[in-house]
């Protein structure tokens, strides 16, 4: 019953792309979901993840008034008079084994403008990330610190009850 939730959703884009759902369809959409998800090695992502509403609403919040910060910080940088700003690459070794909230802290990251998540090491649960204007920002440790208080955030969103237990 696992792989009830993707099955389905494969069969309803399926569906989609015929553009009509006729038996014929929606079975052959059933079957070819089944095939993918049969044949298919991947981890079960979200594993123990589980929702919580105050959690979400404060990342929520947090992550509305950061883009608006962000946003205002970059377009200073870009019409201010002066030299362009320094810019870094950083290593943000995480704390979190969770797959899922390893990819939500390098999503939300990546959309704040001035940072970018260049590449995610699974290996090592590392984010590098190229963050603009480092010297407005507060230097390195800095841009360091506000990476790991989202990836807190997020675990107080979605996080297991390992993450959970490890960071917070």
């Amino acid at each position: 019953m696992k792989m009830a939730g993707p099955v389905v959703g494969m069969a309803v884009v399926w569906v989609l792309l015929w553009g009509s759902p006729t038996p014929a369809n929606v079975l052959s959409g059933l079957a070819v979901g089944v095939l993918v998800t049969g044949l298919s090695r991947l981890p079960v992502v979200g594993a123990g993840a589980r929702p919580r509403l105050g959690g979400c609403l404060r990342l929520l919040g947090w992550f509305t008034m950061d883009v608006a910060r962000s946003g205002a910080r970059v377009a200073w940088q870009a019409v201010r008079p002066g030299p362009p700003p320094v810019n870094a690459m950083i290593a943000v070794p995480l704390r979190t084994t969770s797959d899922l909230t390893m990819v939500v802290t390098a999503m939300a990251l990546s959309a704040l403008p001035g940072s970018l998540v260049i590449e995610v090491r699974r290996s090592n649960q590392t984010l590098y990330v190229h963050v603009l204007g480092i010297e407005e920002q507060g230097g390195l440790d800095k841009a360091r610190a506000d990476a790991l208080a989202l990836e807190k955030r997020v675990i107080r969103a979605i996080g297991t009850a390992h993450d959970r237990s490890e960071v917070l």
